[in-house]
């Protein structure tokens, strides 16, 4: 069996990438829609797992989104693993979700005289869509990139 160059290799990690951070983004989104860790009435010690769990998932994906993945590869396969396409793609989807989270922000100022939530609550339904969207467009961009390849 022959082995697969390095392009191929980088390749290969790069379709492989756009379907698991599509995959995490969904399971986040998902495990927030079901578990919603700051809406409890729980005390605070109760749930405090979750919280801390959500931060630190929050945390990994965008960081996940910051470096593109694959640290653990080597030098040369991450260089073109991270190539000038996935680093326009990478800025593309922080601006959607940067754009996001300011529409909620603001969605949030708005209703601040309806209803009152805890800095927690609001931090959570900025941070939780935004992360989410930035990951799914970055998906979206790269699985694009790799059709029109």
């Amino acid at each position: 069996m022959q082995s697969k160059s390095p392009v191929e290799l980088a390749d290969q990690v790069s379709r492989k990438r756009a379907i698991a951070v599509a995959l995490a983004a969904g399971v986040f989104l998902v495990i927030q829609v079901v578990t919603r860790p700051v809406f409890n009435s729980e005390p605070d010690t109760a749930h405090l797992s979750r919280l801390i769990m959500w931060a630190l998932n929050a945390a990994a994906l965008l960081l996940l989104l910051y470096t593109g993945g694959g640290l653990i590869q080597k030098r040369e396969i991450r260089a073109l693993v991270n190539d000038e396409v996935t680093r326009a793609n990478s800025r593309t989807a922080v601006s959607a979700g940067y754009w996001i989270a300011m529409s909620i922000a603001m969605g949030l100022y708005a209703l601040a005289g309806y209803r009152t939530m805890t800095a927690r609550e609001a931090i959570y339904l900025i941070v939780t869509p935004s992360v989410g969207i930035a990951l799914l467009v970055f998906s979206w961009l790269e699985l694009r990139a790799h059709s029109d390849a």
